[in-house]
């Protein structure tokens, strides 16, 4: 998917690569990104199913977005996505992933006809005292220092922002704002997070701006992430000859550097308490996700 030419890309099918046939693919974790990494691999890399090897060290798939069921909590996940109409590589992605649930339609169909016949949207954004509505009104309440703060800090380079935190390049009349209301109870930021990520989340979600007072920009899903996005995929990938390997607990990858080039020696993981490696050869592909984004992980800042 290149995308870079608008729709004449967008719906051509790409030439099957050279020697792809000679490859084998390692994915490890098998997240949103693991999966639609081999979801890439078998449709526009048309790599065969049975040469891509998803290493999962749960017993389940979807990293952050999994679902499981425990007689003792109920069903229930560790986090999702808020979705919304430029989430272009996934909804590319489910276009062609088939429903599990209905014959002949695409999950990007389902999400479709489920959005537009029952559009998201809060009619009470905030409460106070208790569940009395706090009367936001859809009012941003930005003064003037603080739009003009907001602005600064979208045009600022990224290298002068290293270090800092959203409360240093921010006034004290901000903390006060609805926009901020809005803004850290849907991105989950603190005063003291990163002045650089907030940046990065301004520039990708601009378009959001509006939707924030009642959360009109967002998808959802008819069911949970894990049923509604996971269970597909992960089907699709199977019915294609995909391997998910699960307790596969990936403690390192072997790299050779030569010159300005790295070359992936060996997969170094444990199953069943029992250290094992993966011998990897020129013509194999390995994808590292480097842990988890969402709020609170342990394994990301």
């Amino acid at each position: 998917m290149y995308y870079s030419a608008g729709t004449y890309e967008s719906f051509a099918r790409p030439l099957k690569p050279k020697d792809v046939d000679k490859k084998s693919a390692y994915i490890i974790g098998t997240g949103l990104a693991g999966l639609t990494t081999a979801f890439y691999l078998v449709r526009d890399g048309q790599m065969s199913g049975e040469h891509i090897h998803l290493l999962e060290k749960a017993t389940l798939a979807g990293g952050s977005c999994d679902g499981r069921k425990d007689v003792t909590k109920g069903f229930f996940m560790r986090g999702g996505r808020e979705m919304d109409n430029h989430f272009e590589v996934m909804w590319d992605t489910f276009r062609d992933v088939p429903s599990i649930e209905t014959p002949d339609v695409s999950v990007l169909d389902e999400y479709y006809w489920l959005n537009k016949r029952d559009p998201n949207y809060s009619l009470c954004r905030a409460t106070v005292n208790r569940g009395e509505d706090a009367h936001t009104d859809k009012q941003f309440k930005l003064d003037k220092k603080s739009a003009m703060a907001l602005s600064k800090l979208f045009l600022t380079p990224e290298k002068d922002l290293e270090g800092k935190k959203i409360s240093d390049v921010l006034p004290a009349s901000f903390w006060d704002t609805n926009f901020w209301l809005y803004w850290q109870t849907m991105f989950a930021f603190q005063k003291w997070s990163s002045a650089l990520e907030m940046k990065r989340y301004l520039c990708r979600f601009v378009h959001h701006i509006d939707g924030l007072p009642d959360f009109s920009a967002l998808r959802f899903t008819k069911y949970n992430q894990y049923e509604s996005m996971i269970l597909p995929l992960v089907k699709y990938l199977e019915n294609h000859g995909v391997h998910i390997e699960y307790g596969m607990d990936v403690k390192n990858v072997v790299i050779e550097t030569r010159g300005n080039k790295k070359i992936a020696r060996q997969i170094v993981y444990k199953k069943d308490g029992i250290e094992q490696s993966i011998d990897l050869i020129e013509d194999d592909l390995v994808f590292i996700t480097n842990g988890c984004c969402t709020d609170t992980s342990c394994y990301g800042d």
